[in-house]
Formats: C-alpha cells, sequence, structure tokens
C-alpha cells in the first residue's frame, strides 16, 4: 500500500487536523504514517506496525468467526471453488 500512495493519502488526511479519534484516523497503519510524517519514527518502523496491525485484526476476525459459526467447514482458498462446485452438483 505504500508503494501506491498510502503514505500520500495519510499526509492528506493528516492536513485536515481531524479529530484523532475518528474511524478514518484510527484506520490500520494511519496513526503510525502520521507519527512517520511528524519525525517520531522511520518509515519502516511505521510500516511494521500496519502489518502488525492488519496482522492482529486478522487474528481478532477469524476468532470471532470461529465461534460466530462453529459448524462451518472451513477450506483451503485453493479448496474452495472445487468443494462449492461439488456441493452444488449433489444437491
Amino acid at each position: 500500500m505504500l508503494k501506491t500512495g498510502a503514505l500520500d493519502e495519510v499526509e492528506a488526511l493528516a492536513a485536515r487536523r481531524l479529530d484523532p479519534l475518528l474511524p478514518a484516523m484510527k484506520a490500520h497503519g494511519v496513526p503510525a504514517l502520521i507519527r512517520h510524517l511528524a519525525g517520531q519514527i522511520t518509515l519502516e518502523q511505521a510500516a511494521a506496525i500496519g502489518r502488525a496491525d492488519t496482522r492482529h485484526y486478522a487474528k481478532r476476525q477469524y476468532t470471532w468467526f470461529r465461534h460466530q459459526l462453529p459448524e462451518f467447514e472451513w477450506v483451503r482458498p485453493e479448496e474452495a471453488g472445487t468443494r462449492w462446485i461439488a456441493s452444488l452438483c449433489s444437491q
């Protein structure tokens, strides 16, 4: 995302001086990139924080889904298409 303009987007967001409690200002990586733009941390440190935030969020989502859908059959992404087609053909 950094290679495709995330830093520019966060710079424009920071320039608006929005309330830091707004959801857009708390998005994964945004606070760290704002700290980078303020000279508090390096770009690599900001990127590492953003990656860690994203991993933690994905783990929380996985845990939530696992508890909400205990009967759901989890499959590997590469198997999803063939299993879905097989389930349709068996109906």
